[in-house]
């Protein structure tokens, strides 16, 4: 009866041990890879930010064209021009018609 107690307490640490190697393989393998995406991920922050500095000068133009409309309510449809850039860094302007409000 020992010796089964024995071999399965034996058993149990083998796969413990065996579930350990293997978490901590697979921890240095992403360790490793860690710095590639960090490097990897620089290019697109770039562009995400460069994307919300056009769309905060587009919210700082619009909230000055709203300002220096009058506020009655049968206001024409008015012009309003956004910027844009693009992924090679053009700058593209767009002129849009909007509509009065309701």
């Amino acid at each position: 009866m020992d010796s089964t107690v024995a071999t399965a307490a034996y058993g149990a640490n083998s796969f413990l041990f065996l579930c350990i190697f293997i978490f901590g393989l697979i921890l240095a393998v992403l360790w490793i890879l860690v710095p590639f995406a960090v490097f990897g991920i620089k290019g697109l922050l770039r562009r995400i930010a460069r994307s919300l500095e056009v769309i905060e000068k587009q919210n700082v133009d619009l909230l000055a064209a709203w300002r220096d409309t009058p506020r009655d309510y049968a206001r024409p449809a008015e012009s309003v021009v956004y910027r844009d850039v693009r992924a090679d860094g053009t700058v593209v302007r767009e002129e849009r018609i909007v509509p009065p409000p309701r």
